[in-house]
């Protein structure tokens, strides 16, 4: 048996687009079966969806069964991995799944949401394995340290338990590592072009086959996988030197291999598929763009309206409270009063009481007018904290939305998330009607 672990991921729909459906094409010929474990739904077609939605909800689902939510956020919740039986193995549907889920249990995630998929598009029989590494329950992120080692002590205890050992190189690193000795991890499949080739063609050939490339590296010849990573080949090689590395391939010419850009730009000049998929996720990453902006423009523009009403409110308020009206109206009315005196009043120095009392009304108006203008400018003060509030709350959302789509353009798998918006409001946190955090 052969495990291979594939680079983890952010997007479950591309994941099982690409495993449900055959290379390049909307047709499924090479799916011989799927089959879910762990979700409500028996459709793999519609898994993506559920494993998509525990992973966005990691946080709630914490929180609800009581863990913590520190640490950092699970960038790559998909996990996937192959299990290849040698051609001469012919293991019916359900010996594929009992040890498919004995390798979930190897690696601890028995419990997570999960698909496994079959195919036929090659001579030894094999199943993917797309797992969520979110818990459905719990939250929790299952541990995949050291997957490598474990798979490897997985196959060789299933090849022993099976009566066969297929892989002896396995066997001679795990005699090794029993002795306290170092091993290295060689990738699969250039171990395996190495061993099956007679010369540096066939070589080259066995690669290509599993969409990987010979390229000359900045110092020497490289092997590049279908990530678009480059790997030293003697060092993926054990116990082989550079010079019978370059001895084995005497039948190329080593100068006129492409380089490395050159492998990656040829894969994706020779992918129209990818080209659209690209193009669309460029339109709708725009779209989604666009959304947010709109989205935002709109609860400023109810924010300020709110402040509109409130400003006035609040004034309205402070008037009636400190009486301000019928302050003025006293003052107007008592110096009308002093104003139109008759000669016997100033005589006898009621004009002055008057006056006197014209004098503590103002006084007291104007401290009444500088308590009210102070409570304005706390409402003012506040209105602007609200402001800059909001104004933080959308510069956060479009940094995380710019970060996604740069993610997904960088990942180059294009994840179709970006054409869900109704998963993303079914995630998104809710608000009152002036965009405020509830």
């Amino acid at each position: 048996m052969i495990p291979k672990i594939t680079k983890g991921g952010i997007s479950f729909k591309s994941a099982l687009q690409y495993y449900l459906h055959d290379k390049e094409a909307d047709t499924q010929e090479r799916v011989e079966w799927a089959q879910t474990e762990n979700m409500r739904t028996e459709d793999p077609q519609k898994a993506w969806r559920v494993m998509a939605y525990t992973a966005k909800e990691q946080d709630r689902l914490k929180e609800a069964s009581g863990q913590s939510r520190a640490g950092r956020k699970l960038e790559k919740p998909v996990f996937a991995y192959s299990l290849a039986w040698h051609p001469e193995q012919k293991p019916n549907k359900a010996h594929m799944l009992e040890t498919a889920r004995e390798s979930l249990q190897m690696m601890g995630l028995s419990e997570h949401e999960c698909v496994i998929v079959a195919h036929r598009d090659e001579p030894q029989k094999h199943v993917h394995v797309i797992v969520n590494r979110v818990h459905p329950i719990t939250g929790l992120a299952g541990d995949v340290r050291n997957s490598k080692r474990k798979f490897s002590d997985f196959a060789r205890e299933y090849e022993r338990k099976n009566g066969k050992i297929y892989c002896e190189r396995r066997e001679k690193n795990a005699k090794k590592r029993e002795k306290g000795e170092k091993t290295r991890y060689g990738d699969p499949v250039i171990v395996e072009a190495w061993h099956s080739s007679r010369d540096g063609k066939e070589f080259v050939a066995a690669l290509e086959r599993e969409g990987y490339a010979l390229a000359q590296g900045r110092k020497r010849p490289v092997v590049v996988d279908v990530h678009g990573k480059a790997h030293n080949p003697t060092r993926q090689l054990e116990g082989v030197k550079a010079k019978e590395f370059r001895e084995k391939l005497g039948d190329l010419d080593l100068e006129k291999l492409p380089s490395v850009d050159e492998v990656i730009d040829r894969a994706r000049t020779h992918d129209p598929e990818k080209e659209k998929r690209l193009e669309a996720f460029e339109i709708l990453a725009a779209r989604q763009l666009e959304n947010m902006l709109a989205k935002h423009r709109n609860e400023q523009d109810k924010l300020k309206l709110k402040h509109r009403y409130q400003f006035e409110s609040d004034k309205e308020q402070l008037v009636k409270h400190y009486q301000l009206r019928e302050q003025k109206r006293e003052i107007e009315k008592q110096a009308a009063k002093v104003k139109d005196t008759n000669w016997w009043k100033r005589l006898f120095g009621v004009t002055r009481k008057e006056q006197q009392q014209l004098n503590g009304q103002i006084l007291s108006f104007r401290s009444s007018r500088e308590r009210y203008r102070e409570q304005l400018k706390t409402t003012t003060g506040k209105r602007e904290r609200e402001k800059r509030r909001l104004k933080q709350i959308h510069e956060k959302e479009q940094a995380r939305l710019k970060a996604s789509i740069e993610r997904e353009r960088k990942s180059e798998r294009y994840s179709i998330r970006l054409q869900e918006p109704e998963l993303a409001r079914s995630h998104s946190r809710s608000r009152d009607d002036f965009g405020y955090e509830r």
